[in-house]
């Protein structure tokens, strides 16, 4: 069993101390248990030449460290991973840019947040722990980024994921939040107050990434649902409509948001509508209204008014 804390002055020893109170709820954890078995088989255990060997004495607490990381970070990528899939079965997009307009509010932001930060093959492998145990563990106070990512999956330990593989569950990771506070005000770069200035930023990333499960769900579900011959006028088939997904007839159908370049043209083109109207409007009540600037017969002005179908024109009663 490991000490109950690492020295902040041992040399060589990682940016993240365990109380030795959490370590053993992690020893009980069945889920847990499953985890660093499948990491300690398919996983590398060596240090990078930047960590050999003055890192080999520590060894052990750099892998309990790699593994929370791992438990922390993986099912947010999974998440991540699922709602694309949502996405696209959603809105069949062309571009992985328009995906985001699957989901609205809190949920849009999170995911294109987390679209742009998993873009990079460097931070994905991070989140995969996939490397250096060392440089695993060092690279999570690497960036804002990554320390934002750290601190909501923290946030997120107790929610459950549904898109994960059953079975044995993994304990909460809300005590590695002080590890993380801990790190962070002994670091040269971010100092004492850079985790306080983090919690509303993580906190909105929870939010969001909650909100993105529950809406991957309804979009899922409504994907699923089979056709049925009901009215679409029916109240049954305008209750709890998706933002995304519209039922026409009796199937659900994708209803996909205009490009900005397709809105622009659409009201370009009522523009241009309204602008030809009025300038025969004009036009026309010009040649009216000056009959003597212009020695046009009168019969001329009519034969003007009546060859342009968009005006209408009021014509005399024989009587007068």
């Amino acid at each position: 069993m490991p000490n109950s804390t690492v020295p902040a002055a041992t040399p060589n020893a990682s940016p993240f101390l365990l109380k030795a109170h959490d370590v053993e709820t992690l020893a009980q954890s069945d889920g847990f248990a499953i985890l660093r078995d499948h990491l300690a088989k398919h996983y590398d255990y060596e240090l990078c030449d930047a960590h050999t060997p003055a890192h080999l004495e520590s060894l052990d607490r750099w892998l309990m460290v790699r593994d929370v990381l791992h438990a922390l970070l993986v099912p947010v990528v999974e998440l991540f991973d699922k709602a694309c899939t949502v996405a696209s079965q959603a809105t069949h997009a062309s571009r992985l840019a328009d995906l985001e307009y699957a989901f609205t509010g809190q949920a849009r932001s999170a995911f294109v947040w987390l679209q742009c930060y998993l873009s990079a093959e460097k931070e994905r492998n991070w989140c995969y722990t996939r490397g250096c145990p060392a440089c695993v563990v060092d690279h999570s106070l690497d960036s804002e980024f990554s320390i934002r990512l750290l601190y909501a999956a923290c946030l997120l330990s107790d929610v459950h994921y549904p898109f994960t593989i059953e079975g044995p569950t993994l304990p909460s990771f809300m005590f590695f939040l002080e590890s993380l506070e801990r790190a962070l005000e002994q670091d040269p770069l971010w100092g004492e107050h850079f985790f306080e200035t983090m919690q509303p930023k993580a906190s909105a990333t929870r939010n969001g990434i909650e909100e993105l499960i529950h809406q991957c769900l309804e979009l899922d579900a409504r994907m699923s649902q089979p056709s049925s011959p009901s009215n679409p006028s029916s109240p049954e088939a305008s209750v709890n409509v998706s933002p995304v997904l519209a039922p026409l007839g009796a199937t659900p159908m994708t209803k996909v948001k205009r490009s900005k370049m397709a809105r622009r043209q659409m009201r370009l083109k009522v523009e241009e509508d309204q602008w030809m109207e009025e300038m025969l409007n004009k036009c026309c009540d010009q040649l009216a209204s000056e009959p003597c600037s212009i020695s046009v017969p009168a019969h001329s002005l009519d034969a003007v008014r009546k060859g342009e179908p968009t005006i209408a024109v009021s014509e005399l009663s024989s009587s007068e």
